[in-house]
């Protein structure tokens, strides 16, 4: 049941063209342009540190170049086309992506003080044994929406 604080998002782990992240991030994207993305995800949406941040950086994707092609009328299949024909973004590349997205926040990854923070503190409702990563904790976080 979507509402402010969830917004109806793919899983973290859902895959578009190949590639786990981009199918949320478009739907964010989306939701953004459209007013309908949650204030608190708004405010946070492609910031500094974030998956999103990781995701634009790791593929030299621009913010705005994600926000014009997304604009575009089209689907989730002419995005994936989109996305597969950027310079540098081949199968070996979406594959390394999709190895380190898995493991951000674990020791020794990116975003793994963030996890280590937020657990105790804004996520203290979750069961820290269980999350291991940043895709755990979303999981984790949003199925008490979703399920």
């Amino acid at each position: 049941m979507p509402n402010e604080a969830f917004p109806t998002l793919p899983a973290p782990r859902a895959e578009l063209g190949g590639c786990v992240w981009l199918p949320r991030l478009v739907a964010k994207a989306r939701q953004f342009q459209t007013g309908q993305l949650g204030a608190e995800y708004a405010a946070r949406f492609c910031d500094a540190d974030s998956v999103d941040d990781y995701f634009l950086r790791f593929f030299t994707l621009a913010k705005d170049d994600l926000l014009d092609a997304v604009g575009r009328p089209s689907d989730d299949a002419a995005l994936a086309a989109w996305f597969r024909a950027l310079p540098g973004v081949d199968a070996a590349r979406i594959t390394e992506w999709n190895a380190l997205a898995a493991n951000l926040g674990k020791p020794g990854f990116p975003m793994a003080d963030r996890l280590a923070a937020v657990l105790p503190t804004s996520h203290r409702h979750l069961d820290p044994a269980q999350i291991h990563s940043i895709f755990d904790l979303l999981e984790a976080d949003e199925s008490r929406v979703d399920g």
